[in-house]
């Protein structure tokens, strides 16, 4: 291994390290937060696997797990980091599991393989790998206008740019390399690479926003035993934001949540205020994280008393739906379900027995 590869991906271990350590001291209780520890300690031993000496079977398994849970890892976070409101697919376990049997089973088969079916499965791990970090980009890109936390808007920004390329470009490399001769200079350009990100990553958690972490990661409730943490002293809104609330109340009242697809910036026009405004008003003041869980209140609201109204009866639950502004049944099912713990037509029947 060259110099310039141990000197760059010491320095980037060291860094991360230091990352890994500020969220284990901050953020280990939530299941986020461990899901990005894992993350972190992931690329620490990949980084470190090339400088280490042969080792027995049972000890390159343990560094290597960490690596092979990164992808998965990557999605776990990003979801609970993006969808807290939506439980992570069931489905999801699916790729997941099949990604890490695959890896685990293509690097400590018990059995010797042939040359083309080992490269045969060591393709089809690395698939599975880049469309589990490929599910995690999607995820940060998904909702994207619609989410009111500034800080988590600009780590989902660098979570997709940074880290998500980043993981595509390397197991996209280990691809194409794994059976070819890797050209110098690769795996320094590699090292430094990842240690430009990892300082970048400490800079911007124990530097720039060092609170930023922590308003975006999903709130939790905190222990009994323990002192929930003093809550953030949030300014009182002024006078032109207290017009601003009364225009955006009168005008929800009115009916402005039923218009379909309606977007914060598209509202913004509406009640002639910046969006970026508008954002801070609903977020800070109105204490929702997402556009359209604020847009869901007013909704199911309405569609809970036309429900339950003897005289709407004979409505079907999808016109309703779209009447309040929802483009399908899907979203308002899932919508009401997380306000109700009841389908619409539960909901209906309970309020409207025969």
């Amino acid at each position: 291994m060259t110099a310039g590869y141990l000197f760059f991906s010491g320095g980037a271990c060291a860094l991360l390290v230091l990352a890994a350590a500020k969220v284990s001291l901050n953020h280990h209780r939530l299941a986020a937060g461990r899901w990005l520890i894992l993350v972190l300690v992931g690329v620490i031993c990949y980084l470190l696997w090339p400088t280490l000496p042969p080792m027995p079977l049972t000890g390159a398994f343990l560094v290597n797990l960490p690596v092979i849970l990164v992808p998965a890892a990557f999605w776990l976070f990003t979801h609970l980091l993006c969808r807290e409101e939506e439980p992570f697919p069931r489905w999801g376990w699916i790729p997941i599991g099949l990604s890490i049997a695959s890896s685990i089973f293509v690097r400590y088969a018990p059995v010797s393989l042939a040359s083309g079916i080992q490269a045969l499965l060591f393709n089809l791990s690395q698939l599975l790998s880049m469309g589990l970090v490929g599910a995690g980009m999607l995820t940060l890109l998904g909702q994207f206008h619609s989410d009111l936390v500034e800080e988590r808007r600009r780590l989902r920004a660098i979570l997709l740019i940074a880290v998500g390329v980043y993981m595509l470009i390397v197991i996209g490399a280990e691809s194409l390399f794994t059976y070819r001769p890797v050209p110098n200079g690769v795996p320094t350009l590699h090292a430094l690479l990842a240690s430009l990100l990892s300082l970048a990553a400490c800079l911007w958690l124990l530097a720039l926003s060092p609170s930023a972490l922590g308003e975006s990661l999903p709130p939790s409730a905190a222990p009994v035993e323990e002192a929930a943490p003093a809550p953030t002293q949030v300014p009182s809104p002024d006078e032109q934001q207290l017009a601003q609330m009364r225009k955006l109340r009168a005008h929800m009242h009115n009916g402005g949540y039923r218009q379909t697809g309606l977007t914060i910036r598209e509202l913004a026009e509406q009640l002639d205020t910046r969006e970026h405004l508008l954002r801070i008003l609903i977020n800070r003041h109105l204490g929702y994280r997402n556009f359209n869980e604020y847009l869901n209140q007013f909704r199911i609201d309405e569609a809970s008393a036309r429900l339950a109204n003897p005289e709407q009866a004979h409505l079907p639950v999808l016109t309703i739906a779209l009447d309040i502004g929802y483009r399908s049944l899907s979203p308002f099912n899932a919508a009401f379900k997380r306000r109700h713990n009841l389908t619409p037509t539960e909901y209906r029947r309970q309020k409207l027995p025969t």
